[in-house]
């Protein structure tokens, strides 16, 4: 079951009424799991079946989230093989060592980008404007996305994006 909770000057606050909606007792100890961008309150103390239930729920919650974003994005339609983003995503990579980045003041960790001079024959490697593209996800996580045929160009769009593509 899925709530809105809209913050207020006191945070966030869980009803009792919510606890039970998901058997959770109020009157033992629970677990607040914090992620990024989300949380999870866990009983305490669960029961194997009561464990597997639980898991079997954040699994279903993982899978509608990542099937939402894939709709989101579309489905692959056969782009060109030299346009496609998976296909060369290992030789996009540019490095460069930490010298010529701190004399060029680009932050460590910040993604590089180059672009050719073909006429001049340089290579001109600067900071990407953009913080997350394809290479930010697990390889697991890509590969689910490019099995289920989830257009990857408009995937990598969203992340250099950082569009929103869930809630309101």
């Amino acid at each position: 079951m899925k709530f809105v909770k809209e913050s207020s000057v006191k945070g966030v606050c869980i009803t009792t009424a919510t606890l039970n909606l998901s058997k959770l007792n109020s009157d033992e100890n629970l677990e607040l799991h914090t992620l990024d961008h989300a949380l999870v309150l866990l009983e305490g103390r669960m029961t194997a079946p009561e464990l597997l239930t639980a898991a079997h729920g954040l699994a279903h919650l993982a899978a509608n989230l990542i099937n939402h974003l894939s709709k989101v994005c579309g489905p692959c339609e056969d782009c060109d093989k030299d346009s496609c983003p998976f296909n060369d995503l290992e030789e996009e990579v540019v490095q460069v060592n930490e010298y010529l980045r701190e004399a060029a003041g680009i932050p460590d960790g910040a993604k590089l980008c180059a672009e050719v001079d073909e006429e001049a024959h340089t290579v001109t490697i600067m900071a990407a404007e953009h913080r997350y593209d394809l290479r930010d996800l697990p390889p697991d996580l890509l590969a689910t996305f490019a099995e289920a045929g989830t257009c990857l160009g408009k995937l990598e769009e969203h992340m250099i994006a950082e569009d929103i593509v869930y809630g309101g």
